[in-house]
């Protein structure tokens, strides 16, 4: 190719990027800084359809290939960042406990073992912020872990218990709720509260399922099946599908869950999950039921556990039962499946494990540590929860690219790039650039609440470079648009860089 050739196609291709950017920001023009050339020239909208005229956005690219920016679009404006927010967490995760930190939950006994199994105090489950204590690894049995807690109090004699079922939930505070969270919509799952005992994602599963009988109650299955719980059912079966309406709200401070409205007789099974209040006492709830149901009687209460207790099972308690997970299995969860519940127990582990404190503030005072490291003035951003639920988050594409940046060089490079969506996939992206020329070749977190869409991670080029990108689009009116134009971005450079 002659060359003048290749400066025509160098300086076409460099056009499309940039119009595609501008068609995308339809904002009073500001100029987008690209490497190698300053790209402010003539333009052509190729992509009205997805204008996002008066929204806030902004965009960093880095080739990490060559370790140097090649896109820049106010990408130091700070802007809500969702579920981009746990990058951060996950990253200092990483950083500061690796991969191979373990959870450790343990069931143990803090009196004596009689002759007959008669157990002379309290039966404690000890918790550690686990965030997998659920059927997530045990393919679905919401149950496989406390039924291997039952199998081993049976194997070592016990009958009986005089004591109480404790739940000591001590590793972490007990403010379960992040007070920057939305407050109607607390009883949804991705609001689930934190807890240093959590089972089943601190939620209920509610399963809808169809039946003939029109005007009739409809059926419901609850996993795990509870007294914690109460439901209130006045949700009835019709056979018109228009009708087919439903919701499910919990009462603030109460276990006590309104299912109203109708569902239609031919609909499919349908499962709901409704966040529980109280989370440290959901599992050792369960377990005292379950426990009774085996024939073994316990005698006392389900209590959390206090100072007392503390204090006295410093003696050496008889441990009975244990379960582990490590943080890459909670990291590939978090950021996967971008479960917000995961992200804020990993927070609190931050906090637990490098401040000596299991709070938000204490975690987040480690992710401030962390991007101090990378060269961030804690008073220049803001943050206040894991998972990006927060509304008050506020970030820069600059900082998420410089997270990425640094996390592609990391020692645990490869648990944090697998951890991410990818395109036609997995995760947020499984149904977003599917076609055979885009598919598998961006990793990226997705991230929306009210008002932000958020999309940053890594791009593999046609070209062989590895880029690190951030797409952050604020005070939109069409999600699906701003969808779309995030999408048509990442495959231009895909294509052109």
């Amino acid at each position: 190719m002659s060359p003048f050739r290749l400066l025509l196609h160098f300086l076409m291709r460099s056009c499309i990027i940039f119009l595609v950017l501008l068609s995308c920001f339809s904002v009073p023009f500001q100029e987008i800084n690209a490497e190698p050339a300053n790209l402010n020239g003539q333009l052509n909208n190729i992509l009205k359809k997805y204008s996002l005229k008066n929204a806030h956005c902004g965009i960093n690219v880095l080739s990490l290939k060559n370790n140097s920016p090649l896109l820049q679009y106010r990408s130091d404006d700070l802007f809500m960042i969702a579920s981009n927010m746990k990058l951060f967490t996950t990253a200092t995760a990483l950083e500061y406990l690796g991969p191979n930190f373990t959870y450790i939950t343990s069931v143990e006994a803090d009196g004596k073992i009689t002759d007959n199994g008669i157990l002379e105090g309290n039966l404690i489950i000890r918790g550690s912020g686990d965030p997998n204590l659920s059927g997530r690894f045990y393919n679905g049995n919401i149950l496989a872990v406390p039924n291997s807690w039952l199998n081993a109090i049976k194997d070592s004699g016990i009958n009986k218990i005089t004591g109480d079922i404790i739940a000591d939930d001590s590793i972490f505070d007990r403010i379960y709720i992040n007070d920057t969270w939305p407050k109607n919509q607390l009883h949804e799952w991705y609001c689930a509260p934190t807890s240093g005992l959590s089972f089943n994602d601190n939620c209920i599963d509610i399963t809808f399922v169809p039946q003939n009988k029109v005007n009739g109650k409809v059926t419901l299955l609850l996993e795990p099946n509870t007294s914690l719980i109460t439901i209130h059912n006045e949700c009835i079966y019709t056979s018109v599908n228009k009708q087919h309406t439903y919701s499910l709200y919990r009462k603030p401070g109460t276990n006590d869950i309104w299912v109203k409205g109708k569902f239609w007789t031919n609909a499919p099974k349908k499962k709901e999950w409704i966040s529980v209040h109280n989370p440290s006492l959901y599992l050792a709830t369960l377990f005292k039921e379950m426990l009774k149901k085996s024939g073994i009687s316990v005698q006392g209460t389900v209590r959390l556990i206090n100072k007392n207790d503390r204090e006295a099972t410093l003696l050496k308690p008889i441990k009975l039962a244990k379960t582990t997970s490590t943080m890459e299995q909670s990291v590939y969860v978090t950021n996967k499946q971008s479960q917000n519940f995961y992200a804020e127990q990993i927070l609190k582990t931050l906090g637990a494990h490098v401040r000596g404190n299991g709070s938000t503030e204490d975690g987040l005072q480690v992710i401030r540590a962390f991007m101090e490291k990378l060269g961030f003035d804690a008073g220049k951003y803001q943050i206040r929860d894991g998972s990006g639920l927060s509304k008050e988050n506020k970030l820069s594409p600059n900082m998420v690219t410089t997270v990425l940046s640094y996390m592609h060089t990391h020692k645990h490079r490869k648990v944090f790039y697998d951890s991410l969506p990818t395109s036609g996939i997995d995760g947020g992206l499984h149904r977003r650039m599917s076609s055979q020329s885009y598919k598998n070749k961006i990793h990226a977190k997705t991230g929306y609440i009210a008002g932000t869409s958020a999309l940053s991670g890594y791009i593999d080029t046609s070209k062989g470079d590895m880029l690190a990108f951030s797409i952050l689009i604020n005070n939109f009116k069409s999600l699906h648009d701003a969808k779309k134009a995030q999408d048509a971005i990442c495959q231009f450079l895909v294509d052109s860089l």
